[in-house]
């Protein structure tokens, strides 16, 4: 149970404060790996084609080289995310399979020895596809992490007899398929996925159709999965009902999108149980017309809860009410502590809400964010300490609203 003392602060009792300064934090860029946008020809086959940028071999298809053919609007049904360049793939032989090496070369940061998932980065698996023949069921498509003369990894896409858009763990303790309800295969999706490369298992967060290319928000699935290697990927689709996929638009990127919202202050914060800082991250928009701001917070205490606290006062607490963190808002305070709100980190320790700026949580009830207003938010979670239980704080983070 947390300290009653320190619910009367985050309740509105006054807080010595005083406005401090704030430094931007450094943020890692996102940048493209590989990419195949399918500049061939019409009509063909993509066996040996070696388009697109960041390979490092051609286009090798298995069971005989006529398994993946290249289209184009001309050929029925069309395909609704051809993104207009060149043509695109899709399965002609039920259970076709393409495979392609992205080049570990130049990205030394994110590989080891010609394998990717080094621990403690990120990458991300973008392509368009739909299910354009066959029957709702029996089938599957999408794209594979393929460790070369090993195994598959983790598939992604539309698992076996599921007709939805989700993941298969394919590691050997692997946990079962995880669908997006309410998604359809056969309506065509762009299909982002971030994966973070951890200690242990692995984070995937999948978004459908977003409106950024490297989203930051809550994603529309957000799983574990084992502890990945992979030197390839894989297209491929089928089913008992002559089955086949599209697909186009082919990304791998590797970094973590932490641009523009936001400045972070009353940092580090200080240090918990993981022997680390937890930290707040701003994403997505300061416009209060957009209302699109998401709040990131990592480096959490392990299945632990928190949730966000916003002020338009910055100060600087050391312990207040017995924690064992430092409380950067001052004045007025107000809990996201609503429905849905309350969050836990789960194993990665991590989690994310998208704020709205309609409905700000104050002590009097909630309010709306004023372009020009400076709102200041930051997180407060479990943790504990030699001597028990306690609480703990991220660091602050200053966002100036815009129009």
């Amino acid at each position: 149970m947390l300290n009653h003392a320190f619910k009367a602060v985050l309740t509105g009792a006054a807080v010595a404060s005083g406005l401090l300064a704030g430094l931007p934090t450094a943020s890692a860029q996102v940048t493209v790996v590989a990419s195949e946008t399918f500049e061939y020809t019409y009509p063909g086959q993509l066996f040996d084609q070696d388009g697109g940028i960041g390979w490092s071999n051609s286009w090798y298809v298995g069971a005989g080289q006529d398994d993946i053919s290249l289209f184009d609007s001309s050929v029925a049904p069309a395909f609704a995310l051809d993104d207009g360049v060149g043509v695109y793939a899709g399965q002609v032989v039920p259970f076709g399979e393409a495979y392609r090496k992205p080049d570990s070369g130049p990205h030394g940061d994110i590989s080891s020895g010609g394998v990717f998932g080094v621990d403690n980065t990120t990458m991300w698996f973008s392509f368009s596809t739909v299910a354009f023949a066959g029957m709702p069921q029996e089938h599957y498509g999408g794209l594979s992490l393929i460790l070369q003369g090993c195994c598959e990894q983790l598939f992604i896409g539309s698992a076996w007899n599921t007709a939805q858009w989700g993941v298969d763990d394919e590691g050997p303790n692997g946990a079962p398929v995880e669908s997006i309800a309410g998604t359809d295969d056969t309506v065509a999706a762009r299909i982002v996925t971030r994966m973070d490369f951890l200690p242990g298992m692995d984070r995937v967060r999948v978004y459908l159709n977003p409106i950024l290319p490297y989203p930051t928000g809550p994603a529309d699935l957000d799983t574990m999965v084992h502890d990945i290697l992979f030197d390839e990927i894989r297209l491929a689709s089928g089913g008992n009902n002559g089955d086949a996929f599209y697909f186009d638009n082919i990304e791998v990127a590797k970094g973590v999108p932490m641009d523009g919202v936001g400045t972070n202050y009353c940092s580090p914060g200080v240090v918990n149980s993981t022997g680390q800082s937890a930290e707040i991250a701003g994403d997505g928009s300061n416009s209060v017309s957009l209302n699109m701001l998401t709040l990131e917070v990592s480096n959490l205490p392990p299945n632990g809860f928190g949730f966000l606290i916003t002020s338009r006062t910055q100060a600087l607490v050391s312990n207040p009410g017995g924690s064992q963190g430092t409380l950067c808002l001052g004045g007025a305070i107000g809990r996201y502590v609503g429905p849905g709100q309350v969050q836990n980190g789960g194993p990665a320790g991590a989690f994310s809400l998208q704020v709205d700026l309609t409905q700000i949580p104050q002590p009097n009830g909630f309010v709306s964010a004023i372009a020009g207003e400076t709102w200041n938010y930051q997180a407060w979670y479990r943790d504990s300490s030699p001597s028990g239980a306690t609480s703990n704080f991220t660091d602050g983070l200053s966002v100036l609203m815009a129009q």
